[in-house]
């Protein structure tokens, strides 16, 4: 019976390790954890053998920001110097000053002035603030929608001066997938982030606009967050691309 390989560095990533553990309560197969290196040499020596690939290199904010523009993804308007900003065309910017972060870090807020009086926080990255309706978390796997959650707030969360425009854990917003109604173009668009960005999967963050009634992606992220009914989806999704064999 063939073995799976779960190819990631570093190896004791928590990404791979939940993947490991719920195919090994789901399936005969054997469920290794193996860095890029011996995960590809195994698979030349045992064939019959499957490999996946934790994604190795996860891009920057730049890189996927560029990776959209080069595909047409639709994604907020951005410029890597503080010349740029007032070319963007809004009135409210972030500055991104940490370009491998999570969770909202690293944001700094402000407004466009163009008198040309005020001076801009520096960062590597500046994007446009586009008022959203909802934010979106959509997962993509091998080019197949496989999980759609939305962000929306806590109800025992009653913290008056939260910032609703970051809608992070600490601004009091969870992923839920209660009562979500995603809009038209949401799924092609993840789809198609995904793809731009050369991952094989990823979960999509983007974000709608009800005056413009569009999406914009936010950010692909190669390792997100696994447990319960996401853990289950791509657990699922690995077991039916590779063909293992389920326990009785």
């Amino acid at each position: 019976m063939k073995s799976l390989y779960i190819a990631v560095q570093p190896v004791g990533s928590g990404f791979a390790k939940a993947l490991q553990q719920e195919l090994s309560k789901k399936v005969v197969n054997k469920i290794y954890r193996v860095d890029h290196a011996r995960g590809a040499a195994l698979t030349r020596r045992f064939p019959r053998n499957s490999l996946f690939q934790v994604t190795p290199q996860t891009l920057n904010k730049v890189q996927q920001f560029n990776a959209f523009q080069q595909a047409g993804v639709t994604a907020p308007k951005y410029c890597l110097s503080s010349q740029g900003v007032n070319e963007l065309g809004c009135s409210t910017v972030f500055a991104r000053k940490l370009i491998n972060s999570t969770g909202g870090q690293g944001i700094v807020e402000f407004q466009v002035d163009r008198t040309g009086a005020t001076v801009y926080p520096t960062a590597p990255l500046y994007t446009e603030y586009i008022p959203k309706k909802a934010e979106y978390r959509v997962h993509v796997f091998s080019g197949q929608v496989i999980d759609i959650q939305q962000k929306k707030k806590r109800r025992e969360f009653n913290q008056d001066n939260r910032d609703t425009r970051v809608r992070n854990l600490a601004n009091g917003y969870v992923y839920t997938r209660d009562g979500v109604i995603p809009p038209a173009d949401l799924v092609d668009l993840a789809v198609r982030a995904v793809a731009a960005v050369g991952y094989s999967y990823g979960a999509v963050d983007l974000i709608h606009n009800e005056r413009r009634n569009a999406c914009f992606v936010l950010e692909v992220n190669s390792r997100p967050g696994l447990m319960n009914t996401t853990l289950e989806r791509y657990s699922e999704a690995l077991i039916n691309q590779f063909n293992l064999t389920r326990k009785p």
